[in-house]
């Protein structure tokens, strides 16, 4: 399985992430990075979660519950027409495409997005943490690994709604003042690395998508792992994993794992 072959290196340097032979482990690396939607915990299940409890929240006024639908439709895609752009204000340019695409007044905009995407999924979260997130986690800080968080949206609330945000040292998102861009773009990445004073050859990035956070990470010059339940895939730069707990074996090792289970 490619998960367990994990060999990084880029054009033109020496690998710096290998696996360890005797032990399983992979070596090199001090930090791990997040992000957060999709990774930590799963997005399919808890947005059909919402989409329940928005339409059972707008029996009696389905008028409004479609044009619900239709502003968070296209706030979600106004984030992936953003991508290809730096818009400075992410957040500011974010909510103009969605209105312009829906007509929907500013107001209006700002106050649905608040509360469907901000305020209503966070009592949700715990349902849909990742397994195996809390464990890996654990045995990060027991190897002495730093944590961060680099996230297309702010994850300060989100980390505490899953009972882990005391386990990073940064959280950064595309809002951040420095940032300013979704990924792919590697700025998010770039000013992590800046922030911890570690050098990229030091960091694996753990993200969910393909087209987004393995771009983001190889622009950034660092290797990543996609928690993916689609059909596994390797690169040089990048490998995948099902669960956290195939991630826990892949950096830590098969018999770190199963002293930890047996403990």
């Amino acid at each position: 399985m490619a998960w367990s072959r994990l060999r990084i290196c880029f054009s033109g340097l020496e690998p710096w992430l290998q696996v360890d032979i005797n032990s399983g482990r992979t070596v090199g690396f001090k930090v791990v990075l997040f992000d957060v939607d999709g990774t930590l915990y799963e997005q399919g299940p808890l947005r059909r979660a919402m989409l329940l409890r928005l339409v059972r929240g707008h029996l009696f006024r389905p008028r409004e519950g479609w044009r619900t639908l239709q502003a968070l439709s296209a706030y979600r895609h106004a984030q992936e027409t953003l991508r290809k752009e730096g818009a400075g204000d992410v957040a500011a340019a974010q909510i103009a495409r969605a209105c312009e695409r829906t007509a929907i007044d500013h107001e209006a905009m700002v106050e649905c997005v608040e509360r469907w995407m901000e305020r209503e999924p966070l009592s949700m979260l715990p349902r849909f943490r990742r397994e195996g997130l809390l464990e890996f986690l654990g045995v990060c800080r027991r190897n002495g690994v730093r944590l961060a968080v680099v996230s297309d949206y702010p994850a300060e609330a989100k980390l505490q709604a899953l009972g882990i945000a005391d386990w990073f040292e940064l959280v950064l998102s595309a809002q951040s003042p420095d940032v300013g861009v979704f990924k792919p773009n590697p700025r998010g990445l770039m000013v992590a690395l800046q922030r911890l004073g570690v050098p990229r050859e030091q960091c694996i990035y753990v993200g969910d998508r393909l087209d987004v956070d393995v771009e983001a990470a190889k622009a950034a010059g660092i290797a990543s792992v996609i928690v993916t339940r689609r059909a596994p895939s390797a690169t040089d730069v990048h490998t995948t994993v099902t669960d956290f707990a195939q991630l826990h074996t892949l950096l830590f090792g098969r018999n770190e794992r199963d002293r930890l289970a047996a403990a």
